[in-house]
């Protein structure tokens, strides 16, 4: 398979991204909005279980649309309490609070690897923003259907330079709610995305899904944990072009509608480093909340991370190499030299690891304290039984550290007896101990690295968040679109179908006009009515329901739909997508309809006809029937309803569509002559 490229869609989502499982009901009780306020704020500090038990509490005497809510609230702190035993620790580099609308813009060095543009005409359905890679053969993105639920699409660069229509990813990737920012990492094995309809601890989390060279097919979206994902929206997870940051935004600082920062235009960004595969932990409620904090650490440059991990060995022994002339010994001191150099750093790399447990160690036992003084204080029993689970699982953490301490103290102990075995080597033979930093300090290092002004230095993280990507026009990028088989009969249903203009039936065509508006409606707008059209004119959205093939059908239909609420309805026409004058329109219908269908004449033209019982063809069909480019005509019959495509000039070029078609269904197919 042609290696995936590294794609991204932007979506700007002008409405809050909070769920609306996290709003109030008009009608409760003041009481009973203290309670669910109380829960909120211990599901903010990620006291799940607490919070849980206030919700499930309240759903039992609750109205029907208030019990919904809160059972939903319920199930994100179940989900949130699970995700608490898989809790990873990354290191930030930097973060800065950015524009909800725009913030993607700011991501480091994404202009490096293509360009944003503002999507064109003909890209109706595509977000407002694309970003378009330098390299564009797999462009992923997301766009709302027609019930307005956003979904990821793919769309690949086809042999003529043109881009195949979009398919929508697989049931491991959609969900049921909205799937938005996919982003496929550099090496083209991860699709990152933000999604509120998977497994989560309540609005948007951040997901993984690993691409399965076997199926050819994305594997099961799994999510990224705390504290990537936390009780906030989180969105957009980005890979810098070097695989060394990771960058992704929140509204965690600004979503508590009682704090001072409360806003629903910020999120802040935060860039960490970059792990594929974090290690993870249980934590507790408290833990949990300071690292989704997560808090800038120091600002080391690259050189000194490298100098104290595996991954900077080769780079040590070249240092090595230019500062004691180790090319000029003989094989088997090079080799001594080169060992010795692998056991400095791998003493380095331990001994880092054991200050960080260490630390950790430290905290958890303020912490332990600290709960232990607060459950002599209290008498609530739900805080009492809270207090307990959490002293219960800190007491786990810091007996599992413990073990992990001892282990590393020993690995420790071994690895600097091993290198002063080395030393006496080196004494023995006559040659001098290469220069090392082996027991220098951790703000010694960081000396070194504010002094460090070697050409390898550092990016500043603190500009990292500066440059504002530019938007630009692209209209020669344009996307084949495939075209819903939809439905056109004028209904009532319970909800109504809502259509993309694109999908609206060529040929003459009448239309109910109910209303235009600024902003985009809704299913709800129309009251079953179905179906709806959606286009756009001058700016603003304007809505249509039906699409007749004759006037008296459609106005047979008008008065009803006045009386459903849309007094200043009227009926419009189209010719092939295009708005005609309605006189026009009726002229041109009448004339076919007084064209006379049999004459003892000459042939004119051919029809190819299928006989269907019910109003809609498969898509299979449907897509056959379109492809010979004519004009598809749908009337109602004694047995059912009757499917016209022509007129066809040559009977040959009428029975070889008949033959296609036949070949893929069972219904009545035929050829008809028209005098």
């Amino acid at each position: 398979m042609q290696k995936m490229k590294k794609i991204i869609s932007l979506i700007i989502i002008c409405t809050s991204l909070l769920a609306a499982a996290r709003g109030f009901a008009q009608g409760m009780s003041e009481s009973a909005r203290q309670n669910e306020l109380r829960a909120d704020s211990l599901y903010r500090a990620y006291e799940f279980s607490r919070a849980a038990k206030i919700y499930s509490q309240m759903a039992e005497t609750a109205s029907p649309a208030d019990k919904m809510r809160l059972e939903i609230k319920t199930i994100s702190c179940q989900n949130g309490e699970a995700m608490l035993h898989y809790v990873s620790n990354p290191k930030t580099v930097t973060r800065k609070t950015l524009d909800k609308k725009d913030f993607f813009l700011y991501y480091p060095e994404i202009s490096s690897i293509g360009h944003f543009a503002v999507k064109t005409e003909n890209q109706s359905d595509f977000s407002d923003t694309l970003f378009i890679p330098a390299n564009k053969n797999v462009l992923y993105y997301s766009a709302r259907d027609s019930k307005g639920v956003w979904n990821i699409y793919v769309s690949k660069k086809q042999a003529d330079g043109s881009w195949s229509p979009a398919e929508i990813l697989g049931n491991n990737v959609t969900s049921s709610g909205n799937d938005i920012f996919p982003f496929v990492s550099p090496d083209g094995k991860r699709l990152y995305f933000s999604s509120n309809g998977h497994y989560g601890a309540g609005g948007y989390d951040l997901y993984v899904s690993l691409w399965e060279e076997d199926k050819q097919d994305w594997g099961l979206a799994q999510n990224m944990g705390f504290p990537y994902s936390s009780t906030g929206d989180d969105l957009f997870f980005y890979i810098t072009p070097d695989g060394k940051y990771a960058a992704f935004s929140s509204t965690r600082m600004f979503d508590n509608p009682s704090s001072r920062l409360y806003s629903k235009s910020r999120v802040v960004c935060y860039v960490v480093e970059f792990e594929n595969d974090p290690v993870k932990h249980p934590a507790t409620a408290k833990e949990a909340y300071e690292l989704s904090m997560l808090r800038n650490g120091q600002n080391l440059t690259q050189r000194q991370r490298d100098s104290i991990s595996n991954a900077g060995v080769d780079k040590a022994l070249q240092d090595v190499d230019r500062k004691t002339g180790i090319s000029e010994m003989d094989p088997q001191t090079r080799q001594i030299t080169e060992n010795y150099t692998k056991a400095v750093l791998k003493y380095r790399h331990l001994k880092k690891n054991l200050g960080v447990i260490e630390k950790r160690q430290e905290q958890n036992r303020v912490l332990y304290a600290n709960l232990e003084e607060e459950l002599s204080r209290t008498s609530d029993t739900l805080d009492q039984a809270y207090l307990k689970d959490s002293i219960a699982s800190l007491a786990e953490s810091i007996s599992s550290s413990e073990a992990s301490t001892l282990s590393l103290a020993q690995q420790l102990r071994e690895a600097e007896a091993q290198i002063r075995k080395m030393e006496e080597v080196f004494l023995a033979s006559g040659v001098s101990v290469p220069e090392n930093t082996l027991f220098k300090t951790s703000s010694e290092l960081a000396a070194e690295a504010a002094d460090d002004d070697d050409e390898d230095q550092e990016i500043d993280f603190n500009t990292m968040l500066d440059t504002r990507a530019k938007v630009s026009n692209d209209s020669d990028f344009k996307i084949e679109r495939a075209k819903a088989n939809i439905d056109t009969d004028f209904k009532y249903l319970k909800k109504t179908l809502l259509a993309d203009w694109e999908d609206f039936p060529d040929g003459l065509r009448y239309q109910i006009k109910l209303k235009t508006s600024s902003n985009r409606l809704t299913e709800t707008a129309f009251k079953g009515i179905s179906p709806v059209f959606e286009r756009m004119e001058n700016g603003r959205f304007v809505y249509g329901a039906g699409a007749f093939l004759s006037y008296a059908d459609a106005n047979k239909h008008l008065a009803r739909v006045k009386k459903s609420g849309f007094a200043n309805a009227a009926i419009t026409a189209f010719e092939n997508g295009k708005a005609v004058p309605l006189a026009i329109a009726r002229k041109k219908e009448a004339a076919q309809k007084n064209r006379p269908t049999q004459s003892r004449g000459k042939v004119s033209a051919y029809n190819v006809t299928i006989l269907s019982p019910s109003s809609s063809l498969e898509s299979s069909v449907m897509e056959v029937l379109s492809s010979g480019g004519k004009d598809i005509a749908k009337i109602s019959s004694e047995d059912g309803f009757k499917f016209i495509a022509g007129p066809f000039s040559s009977q040959k070029d009428a029975e070889a569509l008949a033959q296609k078609l036949k070949d893929i269904s069972d219904k009545i197919v035929s050829v008809e002559a028209v005098y």
